[in-house]
């Protein structure tokens, strides 16, 4: 995740608007006089973890400088417009520590007047662990212990002889793989990951298949019963199934097993949990990729469908809506694939369209890249490439986060060429963003304000949006979807959206002081307001502003969705 400090929506000096934040290097302009005797200098920065926070300061004659820091890849990975105050300047991020290790170059300054330095960034240093010692397996029968688990600190890895596994290939040639486990061995490794106590994550049980046979599908079977017993000792268990090139992971807390068995009309005894992971076959890999081209995009191929289903009392119920939580599964690709092009993506195959799906890529050892897709639902998933400009950004202190959530296709322009950068943002517009930003199903009936019609555009996202608790309304019943949305009312947005993607941030008032206007922030926004500011996705007009009632712009609304899907780790 890279996590950047925010930054400030205010009007920049038309030094700052002519830099293009693409570029890795400050753009040169015609320098004045003045700018050719100004100084900028860098103090010196002291090499950094991962994870850890930076900290660039220095001295300047400008009134302002403009930092930014740059991957070993030549990306740019930060970017501030930074005040300089009795020739001082300061400014911080965190670093996020999905990062690389290497040498990133920090440039400060104006137009052609500059200074750099080199930041050093290194892995932390591991803390050391003893491992847990292994029990033996328990005696008895034909004279040898059973097979045992593998187990690590905050994982048990189903020994290999625990999975029994089946193939059967159908009449349309397609192969279903069906697989179980032993159930004292399943029951022992919640047993182990007891013993193991508290860890820094949520304790997985990994079972390991093999990979999937082209158009394939496997089933993994579980009982629900050694579920919910082995649930009283460990609670937050996640049974993650996978391959070398796929994986699921479940979180045991997303299911209420007992309510699941009463809809079957079972006793939880009779209840088989069933996680599904299916190969895509020609025929929706050709559909996928021209739902692609038709927005301009490109499917790297390798769909997968994931999937969970209960079974008992002879019925069958698919368990697809996980409320807040975002369930991880990964999809490995061969050779590279850049971030800032390229996103996961979930395919409707009763529509036939693609849609944003929250994923963020990681590079392997090995040269393939892994895909982690969450959702809080299952469909059929895959990435796609892009790479989507207007014509009417060039030069803009958004250009750069347009760029990126239209690649990765969260905004649009309002038409092919034209994003209008500048233009007012709805409340509908920016519900609908939401909306899209977490993935969240179309859900035309739940929008019940008298002023939503189900035949307007955004009747489904409005629905989506009251569902997740995002929105409300107005007292006389209305939502007003056309008036154009103040900073305020997106700031509280925003702070449910947070919520509704899984994240808990405490409301801390005092932080709204530093704002002289504080007291025009409405008494129902002001949880909500510092909640934002404390994640650092909005920040003030200025320094000592918020200007709540302020209505917001379409670019704005843009760097605002792209720090939130950055601090939800939604996307790189």
């Amino acid at each position: 995740m890279n996590i950047v400090k925010p930054l400030k929506l205010i009007l920049c000096s038309s030094i700052a608007l002519s830099i293009a934040l693409a570029s890795t290097t400050l753009a040169p302009v015609s320098a004045s006089a003045n700018q050719i005797a100004s100084q900028v200098v860098i103090s010196p920065i002291s090499s950094i973890n991962l994870g850890g926070t930076v900290t660039i300061s220095g001295t300047s004659t400008n009134s302002e400088v403009i930092v930014k820091v740059i991957r070993p890849t030549g990306s740019v990975l930060f970017f501030d417009i930074v005040k300089v105050t009795n020739g001082t300047f300061t400014d911080s991020f965190v670093l996020g520590s999905n990062e690389s290790t290497g040498t990133y170059k920090v440039v400060v300054g104006q137009a052609d007047t500059v200074d750099t330095k080199d930041l050093i960034v290194t892995a932390p240093i591991p803390p050391i662990v003893t491992p847990p010692v292994t029990p033996p397996p328990p005696a008895g029968g034909g004279g040898g212990g059973g097979p045992s688990n593998i187990v690590t600190p905050g994982n048990v890895e189903i020994s290999p002889n625990a999975i029994i596994s089946n193939k059967v290939t159908g009449p349309d040639g397609k192969v279903t793989t069906s697989v179980t486990i032993d159930n004292k061995l399943l029951g022992d490794a919640f047993n182990q990951l007891k013993e193991q106590g508290k860890t820094d994550g949520a304790p997985v049980i990994a079972i390991k298949i093999s990979n999937l046979e082209a158009d394939g599908k496997t089933k993994v079977s579980i009982p629900a019963s050694i579920l919910l017993e082995g649930m009283k000792s460990v609670s937050n268990v996640v049974i993650r199934i996978y391959s070398d090139k796929e994986s699921y992971s479940l979180p045991l807390q997303v299911l209420d097993l007992e309510t699941i068995a009463k809809s079957l009309g079972a006793d939880s005894s009779g209840v088989i949990l069933h996680i599904n992971i299916s190969s895509m076959g020609t025929d929706i890999e050709k559909q996928i990729q021209e739902s692609a081209g038709k927005k301009g995009a490109t499917s790297l191929g390798h769909s997968v469908d994931f999937g969970v289903t209960a079974e008992g009392n002879g019925k069958t119920v698919e368990l697809n809506n996980f409320g807040t939580h975002y369930v991880d599964r990964v999809i490995v690709y061969s050779g590279s694939i850049d971030p800032q092009t390229s996103t996961g993506i979930l395919y409707d195959p009763t529509s036939h369209d693609i849609s944003f799906v929250p994923t963020v890529f990681e590079a392997n050892s090995d040269g393939t890249t892994k895909a982690n897709i969450k959702r809080n639902g299952n469909s059929i998933y895959s990435v796609v490439t892009s790479s989507k400009s207007f014509d009417d950004i060039k030069g803009h202190w958004a250009k750069s986060d347009i760029e990126l959530l239209a690649s990765k296709m969260v905004v649009s322009g309002t038409t092919d060429t034209i994003f209008a950068p500048d233009h007012n943002i709805t409340r509908a517009e920016f519900a609908a963003l939401l909306v899209r930003s977490l993935a969240l199903t179309s859900n035309a009936e739940a929008a019940s304000f008298n002023d939503v019609h189900a035949t307007d555009w955004f009747a489904g996202s409005i629905g989506a949006a009251v569902k997740a608790k995002l929105i409300s309304g107005y007292e006389d019943g209305s939502f007003k979807p056309n008036a154009p949305i103040t900073r305020e009312q997106m700031a509280v947005m925003v702070a449910k959206a947070l919520s509704a993607a899984g994240k808990t941030i405490e409301s801390q008032v005092e932080l709204l002081n530093k704002f002289n206007d504080n007291f025009k922030i409405s008494d129902w926004a002001i949880s909500s307001v510092s909640q934002s500011v404390k994640a650092g996705i909005i920040s003030g007009m200025t320094d000592t502003t918020f200007v709540p009632s302020a209505n917001a712009s379409r670019a704005q609304a843009v760097v605002m969705l792209k720090r939130l899907l950055q601090y939800t780790q939604f996307i790189n």
